[in-house]
């Protein structure tokens, strides 16, 4: 009797430790596919700018708790006229329920050209690096 219960108690153990493995597997926060784009539809990426375009970075969301924050930073790496690795900006978006992407857009405060050169923006979720691109300007 007691051989009976324990073969049909393990293969009930195993699925519940199965399902409890694929639901936290599942549900772990991620941030993917990160891109430059042209515009805010996302649809041409790009690593390439001229110096009048706004700069677009897109990034996939999965798993993310309302309430976490998206960050991007932006910075010069080696660009004409500016101290190389210097910060542009900082942005940020607190995650709302239903949202599968986001994005930031960066222009220049007055309107200006970017300087010719190489930039690199970061993603952040929740303070942790989650990746960055590098794009340039010709």
């Amino acid at each position: 009797m007691k051989t009976t219960r324990i073969s049909f108690l393990s293969p009930i153990i195993a699925i519940v430790f199965a399902t409890i493995a694929c639901n936290a597997l599942g549900g772990k926060p991620s941030l993917s596919n990160i891109r430059m784009a042209t515009d805010d539809t996302g649809k041409t990426t790009t690593t390439s700018y001229s110096p009048g375009n706004a700069f677009y970075v897109f990034a996939d969301l999965s798993g993310i708790k309302v309430g976490s924050v998206v960050e991007a930073k932006w910075y010069v790496v080696n660009a004409t006229g500016v101290d190389s690795n210097s910060e542009i900006n900082i942005s940020d978006y607190t995650y709302q329920s239903g949202i599968n992407f986001v994005y930031f857009k960066l222009i220049t405060n007055d309107g200006s050209d970017w300087p010719v050169g190489s930039y690199k923006v970061e993603i952040y979720l929740d303070r942790i690096l989650a990746g960055e691109q590098t794009f340039t300007v010709k």
